[in-house]
């Protein structure tokens, strides 16, 4: 009996020992993704256009988990200022809000929409996470003219040359990111760092996207 007892203890001691390495073990890690950068249209439109960005949109976030350690993306953060920065490539005057208040002072209002990102965890650290964004721009002009959407999805795949220069440009641990103050200090891997590269590619490939159709659009209605 005694030793039943004893046992008891030992297999309840081992257990917590376990539970706690667990709970130790579980962090969460913040990719880091760098800023926007693209080309410059050489004319810019000097349309006024408001950027909307909700709520819905601000609070997005991606978790991806792997053996204790949570990879989060904080999408719609990442995505309010990558949007500013692509349109700021064609219009000369563009204002960010989290407000429709003041549209009417406004040619265009532009609504990002995060329809979906998947970023699976590969097998190895060093293989890409086929990264896949979806977005979604909600356009409102002027009266008479109707709303519109736009949609356009980018992959973490590089296209062309130009696509590995950009790719090759994105050096781990650069300062350049939105948030780049919060990561100091924080758990870091390098993994975090390659998926960001990722994800750069695909939201900028969504982001190019959407410039250019917009570009069309308003060249048609103009």
């Amino acid at each position: 009996m005694e030793t039943c007892i004893n046992m008891k203890k030992t297999n309840h001691f081992l257990f917590i020992l376990v539970a706690l390495f667990l709970i130790s073990g579980c962090v969460t890690s913040p990719i880091v993704m760098n800023k926007i950068k693209m080309k410059d249209q050489d004319i810019k439109l000097d349309t006024s256009v408001l950027l909307f960005t909700d709520n819905q949109l601000l609070t997005a976030k991606h978790q991806e988990k792997q053996l204790g350690t949570t990879f989060e993306y904080d999408i719609g953060f990442y995505l309010k200022n990558a949007t500013h920065d692509s349109l700021k490539t064609i219009f000369t005057n563009i204002a960010l809000s989290e407000s429709l208040v003041s549209q009417d002072k406004f040619d265009l209002v532009i609504k990002p929409i995060l329809v979906s990102f998947t970023a699976p965890v590969p097998a190895l650290v060093l293989m890409s996470t086929k990264t896949e964004v979806t977005i979604n721009y909600e356009v409102i002009p002027q009266t008479p003219l109707k709303p519109y959407t736009l949609t356009a999805t980018g992959t973490y795949e590089l296209l062309d040359e130009e696509d590995e220069k950009i790719y090759s440009s994105l050096t781990s641990k650069d300062i350049y990111t939105y948030n780049a103050v919060s990561n100091f200090g924080m758990h870091v891997p390098d993994y975090s760092y390659e998926a960001g590269k990722d994800a750069y590619m695909a939201i900028y490939h969504a982001l190019k996207d959407l410039n250019s159709q917009l570009l069309i659009k308003l060249n048609k209605t103009n």
